[in-house]
């Protein structure tokens, strides 16, 4: 029994947070989100054990959402047309894909925590000791996420205002056709926007799962989607940033970082040598703990990424085939952009922040752009080092796909190839 008592208390705990870390300049939005559905909880709870509660109910809800809906598309005779499949099948799949998103984020929440508390204790310490240019790095940060969260949540909500507008309104004027499953069994009608979506009303017709349940399932997929890959977007821009920082730092080579009271005209030649050698000791370490944080990330993303990459490249294709060949309606052709747009968003967003980390890698420039002739030669000889050091690339990969901005365009290459594919059989 105390052992059981033990390894629950470690649960708990890997789950908080200090209070101010909610209030934290890059990750505020999401980790007030992730609080809400118990991926995390603040220290201040009188009973965080409930945010494990609450984060376990959160994942099997979204994977018994996305059970129901690829159990309906198996079980499916067919579709009147090939719109109405299409929208279908990419709801069911990308929440299939968030589901192995947030169950990779519910298995590895240890680590996540970890590097939330490391991000956010750096950040304290540089809101500290910054000066002006490194806080304005940190505000163009701050801006910078926040407009990607924007423009990734807003095509979902939009997708699913216009699902509960459809059905609130077809509720409240037209009953006969929201409570209609016998008739769309016998394929005698047509469900309404919502219950194509997610047609959980076919498998079991209650009100509760029929009625209730797509509504549950439509507000999960506009939160979790955009809320997940704009977390991890924010740590590959806090990555970023530490690295315009340290860029920065080392092309000043100023030795007052380490000791405010130095003053470097009033220091003997071996003293001087000293802090420099201090100074380039600490941005070794410094270049370390990015490298070890990327490292996180990559091990945190890799398998959600890969499925990703491997789905969304077919659901593309699929979904400008249907829109090519198909007669959408204009409901079908509004759900249609959104999901291309959300998908091809969702892959740009980790290839493109993935080459910015690659391309703010520059400390070799950083070092060799600096007075390094007027140094004295043991430092010399430490930057020479650290050149040697910092031209390894801090490159990212998710599985087998190497994350950058050309894997990024042969997707899109590879998708219209197969649409163009597709298209050419379908005529012929």
């Amino acid at each position: 029994m105390p052992q059981s008592g033990t390894v629950k208390m470690y649960k708990v705990k890997e789950l908080q947070l200090t209070p101010d870390s909610f209030d934290n300049p890059i990750f505020r939005i999401h980790l007030r989100c992730f609080r809400w559905y118990g991926y995390v909880a603040s220290m201040e709870q009188r009973h965080p054990w409930l945010s494990l509660v609450r984060c376990t109910i959160f994942t099997s809800s979204i994977w018994l959402s996305c059970a129901l809906m690829l159990l309906r598309q198996f079980l499916a005779r067919g579709y009147e047309n090939l719109n109405d499949g299409a929208t279908s099948w990419a709801t069911a799949v990308q929440y299939f894909t968030v589901s192995i998103a947030t169950l990779n984020a519910y298995m590895q929440r240890e680590r996540v925590v970890l590097m939330l508390r490391t991000a956010h204790a750096d950040l304290q310490q540089l809101m500290l000791e910054a000066d002006d240019q490194e806080l304005d790095l940190l505000r163009t940060t701050q801006r910078y996420v926040r407009t990607i969260t924007f423009l990734l949540w807003v095509p979902s909500v939009v997708a699913g205002f216009m699902a509960w507008s459809d059905c609130i309104y077809r509720t409240i004027f037209l009953p006969q056709t929201v409570f209609n499953t016998a008739a769309v069994l016998r394929g005698e009608a047509q469900p309404i926007l919502l219950f194509k979506l997610f047609p959980f009303g076919e498998l079991y017709d209650n009100f509760f799962i029929g009625y209730l349940g797509p509504w549950y399932a439509l507000s999960l997929g506009i939160t979790t989607i955009p809320l997940w890959h704009t977390f991890i977007t924010c740590l590959m821009k806090y990555v970023t940033l530490k690295l315009q920082i340290l860029n920065k730092r080392v092309l000043a080579m100023d030795i007052q970082r380490l000791k405010p009271e130095l003053l470097p005209q009033q220091l003997t030649v071996n003293e001087l040598i000293h802090w420099q050698l201090q100074l380039c000791k600490s941005f070794v370490q410094e270049q370390l703990r990015i490298r070890a944080f990327v490292w996180q990330i990559e091990q945190l993303i890799r398998v959600p990424v890969m499925a990703d990459f491997i789905i969304f490249s077919i659901l593309i294709c699929f979904l400008f085939f249907a829109l090519t060949v198909g007669v959408p309606s204009k409901m079908d052709y509004s759900f249609m952009f959104i999901y291309l747009f959300v998908m091809a968003a969702i892959l740009w967003v980790y290839h493109w922040h993935a080459t910015l980390i690659i391309e703010c890698n520059e400390l070799c420039f950083a070092f060799y752009a600096g007075d390094w002739y007027n140094f004295g030669l043991p430092v010399q000889r430490m930057l020479l080092f650290m050149m040697m050091h910092a031209q390894r690339p801090l490159k990212m990969r998710a599985l087998l796909v190497e994350l950058n901005l050309r894997t990024f365009l042969d997707i899109m290459r590879g998708a219209y190839s197969y649409f163009n594919l597709l298209r050419s059989s379908h005529l012929y």
